[in-house]
């Protein structure tokens, strides 16, 4: 399993951003975005739902391989009502704050998870005290990435859910029942995830996960 070093990542990185800024260049050309912002300000924003959508979800493929650092509860809500998607930014801040609560139960702060994606489709995760490894799929057209745990090392099933990148953070979200199911198969045992559980039940396409920074 190969392993995540920032000089190796940052050549990658680097890489992957001239195949990225090829795609924007084009963009910007055909867009006529260029009268609007610099290319500058742009690019620094590039990954944005946005740019993503223009790429076909190019940006997020290319950028997404590197080391992760939990920062704090992802929610993200899938509607085509506008309505419901006002109201159901206003319900985050609630769900997030239960999160916070739930996760921290679980040994889920800032510096005791990440998660590193490597550019060979092999992952490491830290979550609590827990060194996961595995490989990963990712669909750049639906956003849908797969985990599957290397089973010398935990007996768990692949965990399915999706990402999607903005400028240098990281939402992973997950239908809440898989992920309540994850954190227990971990050994995880706290009641608070069944009623959280119970709780997001009432709502319809709420996905709720992490948000990672990339790490300096």
């Amino acid at each position: 399993m190969s392993e995540w070093h920032p000089k190796s990542s940052y050549f990658n990185t680097i890489k992957t951003m001239k195949r990225v800024l090829a795609i924007l260049v084009a963009i910007v050309a055909f867009s006529g975005m260029a009268s609007a912002q610099t290319l500058g300000d742009f690019i620094k924003g590039a990954a944005t739902e946005f740019i993503d959508k223009k790429t076909d979800g190019k940006v997020t493929e290319y950028l997404i391989a590197s080391k992760w650092d939990y920062a704090q509860p992802g929610v993200r809500l899938e509607s085509e009502d506008e309505l419901a998607t006002l109201a159901g930014n206003a319900m985050m801040t609630s769900i997030e704050g239960k999160l916070t609560s739930a996760y921290s139960l679980v040994g889920i702060k800032p510096g005791t998870h990440n998660v590193v994606l490597n550019d060979d489709k092999t992952f490491t995760m830290l979550v609590g005290r827990r060194n996961l490894a595995g490989t990963y799929t990712y669909d750049n057209t639906t956003h849908a990435i797969v985990f599957t745990f290397d089973s010398s090392l935990i007996k768990l099933q692949p965990l399915s859910g999706f990402a999607y990148l903005n400028g240098d953070s990281l939402d992973i979200v997950y239908d809440c029942s898989k992920l309540m199911n994850f954190l227990t198969a971990l050994g995880t045992k706290v009641n608070m995830l069944n009623s959280l559980t119970t709780f997001l039940q009432n709502y319809d396409n709420v996905y709720v996960g992490f948000t990672f920074n990339r790490a300096q």
